[in-house]
């Protein structure tokens, strides 16, 4: 039950747009992120707890956060996390060990910070993202100084404070270093505006590590038809796993015209394509102002035509219409996850975080990246969506904006050590997954994490998608011929909201 319990908080954290497409429950890390398994990682006892890193490790980052505590005397000061009411992920359910793995492991976090830095830690929560950026600029706009770290959704939480204009730009932070391996340090190219960045990602949040997609097969229907399991593994690890390769495997699987066989695929989701194909929606110009084209490129239809053509099938896949307002329950008698367990598909398209909630049913299946556009392209990316990955911030009436630097910097190190291998060593890489290879896929779909802020500006909300990525999604989905005008109405769309953005941060200055 407190597995189920957590992998429904974290659903809610990192789900939001990916159910309207993608049908799933949910849906990080950069290159310096992926972990590997390897004989210098030993199981080592540490204080209580067993930490799946080396010695070396764990006292390189122990070192490192004790000289920061010594450049400050913040000795009896408060320290304050806030962020979302999502207890037992990013905050501990109790200020002690409850033998619940995520819980401990922030616990032993929070812990470590009070003894080095000698700091009171309290933990305040909002009822969701958009109420803590509710308080946070009701806070910033009243010169309250009541938070000194702020945790949360970059879509629902980052883009409504963004817009408020009261967060700080985190480029002149005195001692966060985004070169360390515990920071998305790619943020710096793909999130700043003007060359001012104002979130952080990493492990400090354990959504950095579930709001990233991926496929996951189910291992019965690969056996019913003849799939070589072992093939597919190889072919990613050959780097051969291509859109085509992909279809050539489900194509071993009759067309389901009746509905009442196996579907090809469940629930794909469109928007993802993109970036797994090597393809970005936002450029920057000469001064680091973000833009999209104002037409619709040709590589965006090419794929949009591609994919179309296959997902849109009804005997092919399974999915939620919203262009004829159908959705799994009406269509199917049953949502994706029942369907997926109840061997009617092959390919399920969901997040890393499913690898987890996926094991409540019962169904064996294994875990694949996304599909390259094509054997020319040199690596595998995954798309990391902003509605579900999550990020820190430092509101602008920080009361003490060296203890806030220097404490975030340390739990993201402390991070490393606890909250990494909580999540992505202990929960995901050996509990959720039914086979070894699966383990090496998570590592190369962490290798290549692919971060773009076009929906930070793209408009509309958590229960409603931003009317481009709508348009981007359904034209790679389910119809791919009116892409062009939707592209390009909305594209003015965006170019207005950038340069809103752009005048409240200048007037926030």
């Amino acid at each position: 039950m407190k597995l189920k319990i957590i992998a429904l908080i974290l659903a809610c954290v990192t789900v939001a747009a990916m159910i309207a497409s993608c049908g799933g429950k949910g849906n990080d890390a950069p290159k310096e992120e992926a972990t590997s398994s390897n004989a210098a990682e030993t199981e080592t006892e540490k204080n209580g707890e067993d930490i799946s890193a080396s010695d070396e490790e764990i006292n390189g980052i122990k070192n490192y956060v004790n000289e920061l505590a010594g450049k400050i005397n913040v000795t009896g000061s408060t320290f304050t996390w806030f962020g979302p009411n999502n207890v037992g992920v990013n905050a501990p359910e109790k200020s002690e060990e409850t033998g619940d793995i995520l819980s401990d492991a922030v616990y032993y976090r929070q812990r470590d910070i009070e003894d080095i830095y000698g700091v009171k830690w309290e933990n305040l929560w909002g009822e969701h993202g958009e109420d803590v950026a509710t308080k946070v600029i009701n806070e910033v706009m009243a010169a309250g100084q009541s938070y000194d770290l702020v945790y949360g959704s970059v879509r629902s939480a980052g883009t409504p404070m963004l817009n408020a204009g009261v967060l700080s730009t985190t480029n002149d932070l005195e001692y966060v270093d985004l070169d360390q391996r515990w920071w998305v340090a790619s943020l710096r190219d793909t999130f700043s505006i003007r060359g001012n960045l104002y979130f952080l990602i990493g492990p400090i949040v354990v959504n950095s590590y579930t709001d990233t997609n991926i496929i996951i097969f189910n291992k019965k229907v690969t056996s019913m038809f003849g799939i070589d399991d072992t093939l597919i593994y190889d072919t990613v690890k050959e780097g051969k796993w291509t859109i085509d390769k992909m279809f050539e495997i489900a194509s071993v699987i009759p067309e389901n015209v009746s509905g009442s066989g196996v579907y090809r695929y469940i629930t794909p989701c469109g928007f993802p394509f993109l970036f797994s194909s090597g393809m970005t929606l936002t450029k920057f110009d000469d001064d680091g102002v973000p833009y999209m084209d104002d037409a619709l490129p040709k590589e965006y239809s090419d794929l949009a035509d591609k994919l179309s053509a296959v997902f849109s099938d009804p005997s092919q896949s399974a999915f939620e219409d919203e262009i004829k307002k159908e959705d799994y329950s009406q269509k199917y008698g049953s949502d994706p996850e029942t369907m997926f367990a109840d061997d009617r598909g092959l390919f399920f398209f969901v997040s890393t975080d499913a690898a987890r909630y996926m094991r409540e049913y019962d169904v064996t299946f294994g875990i694949i990246p996304m599909p390259k556009q094509n054997g020319s392209q040199k690596e595998y990316y995954s798309f990391a969506n902003s509605w579900g990955g999550s990020a820190v911030y430092f509101p602008k009436t920080i009361k003490n904006r060296p203890m806030s630097d220097a404490i975030a910097e340390s739990m993201a190190a402390l991070s490393q050590i606890y909250v990494k291998d909580a999540y992505y060593t202990k929960l995901l890489k050996s509990q959720a997954i039914f086979d070894l290879e699966s383990r090496d896929m998570l590592d190369i779909i962490f290798t290549n994490k692919i971060y773009d802020m076009a929906d930070l500006y793209a408009g509309g909300n958590l229960d409603n998608w931003g009317p481009m990525i709508i348009a981007i999604d359904q034209a790679i989905r389910l119809d791919s011929s009116t892409f062009a005008s939707n592209y390009k109405g909305n594209a003015r769309v965006v170019k207005m909201n950038i340069k809103m953005l752009l005048k409240t941060l200048d007037q926030a200055e």
